[in-house]
């Protein structure tokens, strides 16, 4: 693993921290994550640009969730439909570029 020595203003340094301890992660980490991402938006997928953005605004999280009966399934599609203008202008976004 390779190390980068980053300067970042002091207020990107406040705000990284204050998300890693919201999230109980290192600064580290959280950092990690959202340059992660952001190479990802770069190699044009669609699907990578759209958890990149959703990513670096802590909007998107990687979860382990154990198996679900398909009634309860549908039960939470259904609860999550239309969750929110942040998510919807990440799709009227996406749809918009070539």
């Amino acid at each position: 693993m390779r190390q980068l020595l980053l300067r970042v203003p002091d207020d990107v340094h406040r705000r990284l921290t204050a998300r890693a301890r919201r999230e109980g992660r290192s600064v580290n980490a959280v950092a990690t994550d959202i340059l992660d991402a952001a190479v990802d938006a770069d190699e044009g997928d669609r699907r990578a640009r759209l958890r990149a953005r959703a990513g670096s605004l802590g909007v998107l999280r990687a979860v382990t969730a154990a198996a679900v009966a398909p009634a309860d399934r549908e039960q939470i599609i259904a609860a999550t439909r239309g969750i929110g203008p942040v998510v919807d202008s990440f799709i009227a976004d996406e749809r918009e570029r070539p």
